[in-house]
């Protein structure tokens, strides 16, 4: 029938490739937030200041679990994470959970790194909420 065709046009436009007997697959497509989410970690985990950078926009603002802005515009961004790459190796995260909706995605986070100095480690649990903004990264906030 032709509503049910119709139908099925959304759902493929929404949920993206076809799935198992024609029907279309649940699985969302990756939001413009998502990419941007995932890119960011790949750099965070090589240490790589210029491509994590490169995912944030120009006025970035990182807020505390209350909405407190804490750091704002990428050149305090940049010294901030610059200055924790340097003191820190073994930085590594990884996303267990991420939702997408719209201009926001929300990551679960778990992190570890070892103090250079002191051979020390710590890591622990977070979640972020990322906005984009104009193509990047405009907002992180950071909860937990």
């Amino acid at each position: 029938s032709s509503a049910a065709s119709d139908v099925y046009k959304r759902q493929k436009l929404q949920f993206g490739a076809q799935g198992r007997y024609g029907f279309p697959s649940m699985e969302p497509r990756m939001s413009l937030i998502a990419d941007l989410a995932r890119a960011q970690l790949e750099a965070y985990n090589q240490a790589d200041l210029e491509a994590f950078c490169a995912c944030y926009h120009p006025e970035v603002r990182v807020l505390d679990q209350d909405g407190v802005c804490t750091l704002e515009g990428i050149q305090d961004f940049r010294s901030r994470y610059g200055s924790m790459f340097e003191r820190f190796e073994q930085v590594v995260a990884s996303v267990p959970h991420r939702l997408s909706h719209g201009s926001h995605c929300v990551d679960l986070e778990h992190y570890s790194r070892v103090e250079r100095r002191t051979q020390e480690s710590s890591g622990g649990t977070v979640m972020v909420r990322y906005t984009e903004r104009d193509g990047l990264i405009g907002t992180a906030q950071f909860f937990g």
